[in-house]
């Protein structure tokens, strides 16, 4: 069991474990162990002794959820009924779209549910097709690794900010390797602001020894699943490098990544020679880590690159008061106009750079700085004329018939934050950072975690545009850079 002042976490017990295959080509994250979930007849099996629970089950106020948590990437809709054991009653079901590997999902239930499931345990199968789910399993029963294990949570109803940091400062914030790790480790970066920064470096270790090895090689499954030991896989795995490079500029993967934008860069078009679109993306999985490393290796060529790359995703991405996510290299084709995250992905790059290169010896020659500032500035007075009723986003901004957004608003936010902090924006763009960031308390769970997120992109605009929601560690990787924006007054850059 796992207990967290309010909080406890009683992993599951596996009674039964289906004979399915993993997916050819995909491998469970080195280290890791994970049980599949099959239709009837290949049911996983789990029970729970309760023990850990009986406190917060005489509560009132409890809230009680069954979670499990993705262990191999998947591209499809999968609805995983949860019943009971002895009686057959049904539970609820899981709806999981498109997940990836250390994504959560869970079902509420009543605490007479929780009861019946300590008294019976629960049967989980896929419902409607003929499909396999990966899920961890119980992990050796480690204590750090329990919050990924099949669980039963209970937390009293609270003030759930305390419980998110908690969350954020420990293994429980895991994503995978690229930009949705990324958000997350600038969010422990940011961190050492506003709290204990030894424990910030200690996690921040934890987090980065799942994915590099103790000679510095990378070592993690790219967003297919599929392993890419030794290599970036695009335009989204460069992230990481950023904080990687602030803690150690020597590091290994610092040189590797100079040689990887050597070899694969096409500077003019601002993608990478395997990729045929320009992504609002890049501004903050390529440019930002750019201006980290032309910072630490005082690289005046590296910093031009950096803002050549915003500036080129100005003139391609841009129609007015109109930012488009994606655009084909020839430009016939522009999808996800005014996308929240969109909307995150270029303001923190854009910020993020300025704020790594304006103290830069060679600052004064470089140029694109003040058109970098002027479009940052211009970017921030949409968003903030484009705010709903209670501070926050819609998934696409303009359109609140799309329903609030929670990443992309901690990301806009944070960056309207980071502005004003840092002279760039007026004090009011702070004011609506900390409207922000105090709407966003009512989207985090009793135990810390931001849900109203919408899912990863690889389900395209009918994903996007259909009101689904799920929870994200990446989300409270964004949550926790407007967190330190709004709570420190130090000008460090964070």
């Amino acid at each position: 069991m796992k207990h967290t002042d309010t909080v406890v976490y009683e992993a599951a017990r596996i009674l039964a474990v289906p004979d399915r295959t993993l997916p050819e080509r995909k491998r469970v994250p080195a280290g890791w162990s994970a049980v599949p979930i099959g239709p009837a007849g290949h049911e996983l099996k789990l029970a729970w002794s309760g023990l850990a629970l009986q406190p917060l089950l005489a509560s009132p106020h409890t809230s009680a959820r069954l979670r499990v948590t993705i262990a191999v990437e998947m591209r499809e809709v999968l609805f995983v009924e949860a019943y009971l054991l002895e009686s057959g009653e049904r539970l609820g079901s899981f709806d999981i779209r498109y997940a990836y590997v250390f994504q959560p999902f869970e079902l509420p239930l009543s605490l007479q549910q929780v009861e019946a499931v300590i008294r019976q345990g629960i049967g989980l199968r896929i419902i409607e097709t003929d499909a396999t789910l990966w899920v961890f399993d119980g992990l050796q029963n480690d204590e750090a690794r329990r919050f990924f294990t099949p669980h039963l949570m209970l937390a009293e109803q609270g003030r759930p900010i305390g419980q998110f940091q908690k969350r954020m400062l420990s293994l429980d914030s895991l994503q995978p390797f690229g930009w949705l790790e990324g958000c997350v480790l600038d969010g422990l970066y940011a961190l050492r602001q506003v709290t204990d920064a030894n424990r910030v470096e200690q996690v921040l270790d934890s987090h980065l020894s799942e994915y590099v090895t103790e000679d510095g090689q990378l070592r993690y499954e790219d967003l297919h699943g599929v392993p890419s030991d030794g290599r970036f896989s695009g335009i989204e795995s460069t992230l990481p490098i950023a904080v990687i490079a602030k803690r150690q500029p020597d590091h290994p993967l610092v040189k590797q990544l100079v040689a990887y934008w050597a070899a694969h860069l096409v500077d003019d078009k601002g993608v990478l020679s395997a990729e045929s679109s320009i992504t609002a993306e890049g501004a903050y999985t390529m440019a930002y880590p750019m201006a980290v490393l032309a910072s630490r290796l005082q690289s005046k060529e590296l910093a031009q690159l950096a803002i050549r790359q915003l500036l080129l995703r100005r003139q391609k991405l841009v129609d007015g008061r109109d930012l488009y996510g994606i655009v084909s290299n020839g430009g016939d084709r522009r999808i996800m106009r005014n996308w929240a995250r969109s909307y995150t992905w270029y303001m923190l790059g854009f910020v993020r750079t300025w704020m790594e290169l304006q103290h830069a010896p060679y600052a004064a020659e470089i140029s694109g700085m003040e058109e970098l500032t002027a479009e940052f500035r211009r970017i921030a007075d949409i968003v903030v004329s484009l705010r709903e009723p209670e501070g926050l986003w819609s998934c696409f901004l303009g359109e609140p018939e799309t329903g609030i957004e929670t990443s992309g608003s901690a990301g806009i936010a944070a960056a309207l934050a980071l502005g004003a902090r840092h002279g760039l924006l007026p004090p009011a763009s702070l004011d609506a950072a900390r409207e922000a960031m105090q709407a966003l308390e009512a989207y985090v769970t009793p135990d810390g975690l931001l849900h109203g997120v919408c899912q990863h992109n690889c389900g395209g605009l009918v994903l996007q545009r259909g009101g689904y929601r799920v929870l994200s560690q990446m989300g409270m990787g964004l949550l926790a850079q407007l967190y330190a924006a709004v709570h420190t007054e130090s000008l460090e850059v964070i």
